[in-house]
């Protein structure tokens, strides 16, 4: 048996740690981009030793802004230093922010099905990279590159005209999926072949992939769609919204179909027709939207 002499262990140690260093490096979002040369420096004051100057183009991930006057980088061979702030020298400034106005789930890649890598909770801000629909963003997530869905964030992602669809045709699309889904709420059928749906899930997926809408993922900002309708003024393919938790918060939705009546997706009856009248939905009922033209 060999033994593994001091030198030897010192030098696998270093080898690790250089591998390691390398994966953390390699796993960095280098979302901003050098537009001047800049030298990177080994403290943030002009004063320091200059490890190198950055070239126009360079790709660069910022780890914090330190002051007003410089911002902390990791380069992307993996070396940290810091830079001038000045928006003169990168991009930076030009980045995107959203906050998340619910939590969500951080995924590998735009789609439901991707692993998760993280989560994001209600209130935190994190910059985009990109658009990539209008159902997801790219987003730096801890130094990485994640996807989450767009409709959970205070972000316009780019909309289109509404299309031109009758409320005919919104109701007949919505009374073809009774019986199919179960309740579950954050299921997300209109992204896949998931056989559960939720209420705000149920209207997307009747507006959104059946019609070609672009109406977010959650009721209570589907409340912010389209215009303000009078109940008494009601008409067939309007949203109707409801506080089932009588706390001051929508957190429910449905599609008006005539007669008193909307379909929706509901523990109590899957996908089924109520009543706007009954004791139930008529204490709870908070507000209705027009988004059909």
């Amino acid at each position: 048996m060999k033994l593994v002499t001091p030198i030897v262990a010192l030098g696998l140690a270093l080898s690790m740690t250089s591998s390691f260093l390398a994966v953390q490096a390699s796993a960095a979002s280098f979302e901003t981009k050098v537009t001047y040369g800049v030298n990177f420096r080994e403290a943030p004051n002009t004063a320091s030793t200059v490890k190198r100057m950055l070239r126009k183009g360079e790709d660069i991930h910022v780890m914090r802004q330190v002051n007003d006057r410089w911002l902390k980088i990791e380069t992307s061979d993996g070396k940290t230093g810091y830079i001038s702030a000045n928006d003169k020298y990168t991009n930076y400034g030009d980045s995107k922010y959203a906050t998340a106005i619910e939590g969500v789930n951080v995924r590998r890649d735009a789609k439901i099905s991707s692993n998760k890598i993280g989560f994001i909770q209600e209130g935190d801000k994190v910059q985009v990279i990109e658009t990539v629909n209008r159902y997801w963003l790219k987003i730096n997530y801890r130094g990485k590159i994640g996807y989450a869905s767009a409709s959970y964030f205070d972000y316009k992602t780019p909309s289109r005209p509404k299309p031109d669809v009758s409320a005919s045709e919104i109701i007949a699309t919505a009374k073809s999926y009774m019986g199919d889904f179960d309740y579950k709420w954050g299921a997300e059928p209109w992204t896949t072949n998931d056989k559960y749906s939720d209420c705000s899930a149920f209207v997307q997926l009747v507006f959104n992939r059946e019609h070609g809408f672009d109406l977010p993922r959650v009721s209570r900002n589907q409340a912010k769609e389209g215009s303000y309708v009078k109940k008494s003024n009601l008409l067939t393919g309007d949203l109707v919204f409801f506080d089932t938790n009588t706390n001051g918060t929508i957190n429910h939705v449905g599609i008006y179909i005539g007669n008193g009546d909307f379909i929706h997706s509901a523990p109590s009856n899957e996908v089924g027709i109520s009543n706007l009248h009954s004791g139930y939905w008529e204490d709870h009922y908070v507000t209705a939207r027009r988004v059909l033209q």
